[in-house]
């Protein structure tokens, strides 16, 4: 059997994770934080609003924050290998990250691949925990300066036109009712089909996929001052009781208490 791990290592600034199998994060395809995520074995594709590209070994991913993204695996949950970095605000790097991490896109850099190997060999080597942090930090710069978003962006399927339209229609819908049913009554199809069309795209119902789109929403509102019920109600959410409870489920922590956090 395949032995099964997970090493992090974190830093005030930044979380870096090498796991095989052991997935622990499920049900989040949108977050706060950036995300860039090395893949390195099993048989598994990302997919996103613009496709889904299948994986091949030492593939990096990169995921701006509040960016729709999931990993399906299609193999054996236990030989999916990949390292992964998290991290909102970076001090000194602020400024690369901005510029850096603006669209989803692919790599197959090597440049890229030799800076994760190095994060790799942190983890078993007779380094303190300080001189860890401190040379994750700079390989991460280092990672940055060497991203180069036109260097292999492209997907092995893209979405559905329909798929397409119906994204566009809940942007700019996102802050009014909106159903899987009203969104198939503007589109001119059936709920059924476009459901079916959807799923199969994104792997997320569009109930999901709405609901976390405005949990976000709410979420970035909150941290700009908005009192939390005036947040709630203008990302779509007519029941705040039901609002509460779901927002504490996805960011861990309760809308009041979300201004506290940086």
């Amino acid at each position: 059997m395949s032995e099964e791990f997970a090493r992090v290592i974190v830093t005030r600034d930044i979380r870096f994770k090498h796991a095989k199998g052991m997935r622990d994060i499920y049900g989040k395809e949108l977050h706060v934080y950036h995300e860039i995520f090395f893949f390195i074995a099993g048989d598994a594709a990302f997919v996103s609003e613009l496709g889904t590209r299948k994986l091949s070994p030492f593939t990096t991913v990169i995921i701006p924050k509040d960016t729709f993204h999931s990993f399906v695996v299609y193999g054996s949950e236990a030989d999916y290998c990949r390292c992964v970095l998290n991290f909102e605000s970076v001090s000194e790097l602020d400024e690369l990250i901005n510029a850096k991490l603006k669209n989803v896109f692919v790599t197959t850099d090597i440049n890229v691949t030799e800076l994760f190997l190095k994060m790799q060999a942190l983890e078993g080597s007779a380094l303190s925990q300080m001189e860890r942090e401190i040379l994750l930090k700079a390989l991460f710069a280092q990672l940055l300066v060497v991203l180069n978003e036109k260097e292999s962006s492209f997907f092995d399927v893209l979405i559905s036109p329909l798929t397409e339209q119906a994204l566009a229609c809940i942007e700019q819908n996102i802050e009014n009712p909106l159903s899987a049913k009203k969104l198939a009554n503007m589109l001119y199809i059936s709920e059924s089909y476009l459901a079916h069309v959807f799923k199969k795209d994104l792997h997320i119902s569009i109930h999901k996929y709405i609901l976390e789109k405005r949990l976000i929403l709410a979420n970035s509102k909150i941290k700009k001052g908005l009192p939390a019920m005036q947040a709630a109600a203008e990302c779509g959410f007519q029941d705040y009781s039901g609002f509460y409870r779901q927002y504490k489920k996805m960011f861990g922590v309760s809308p009041l208490d979300s201004k506290q956090k940086p």
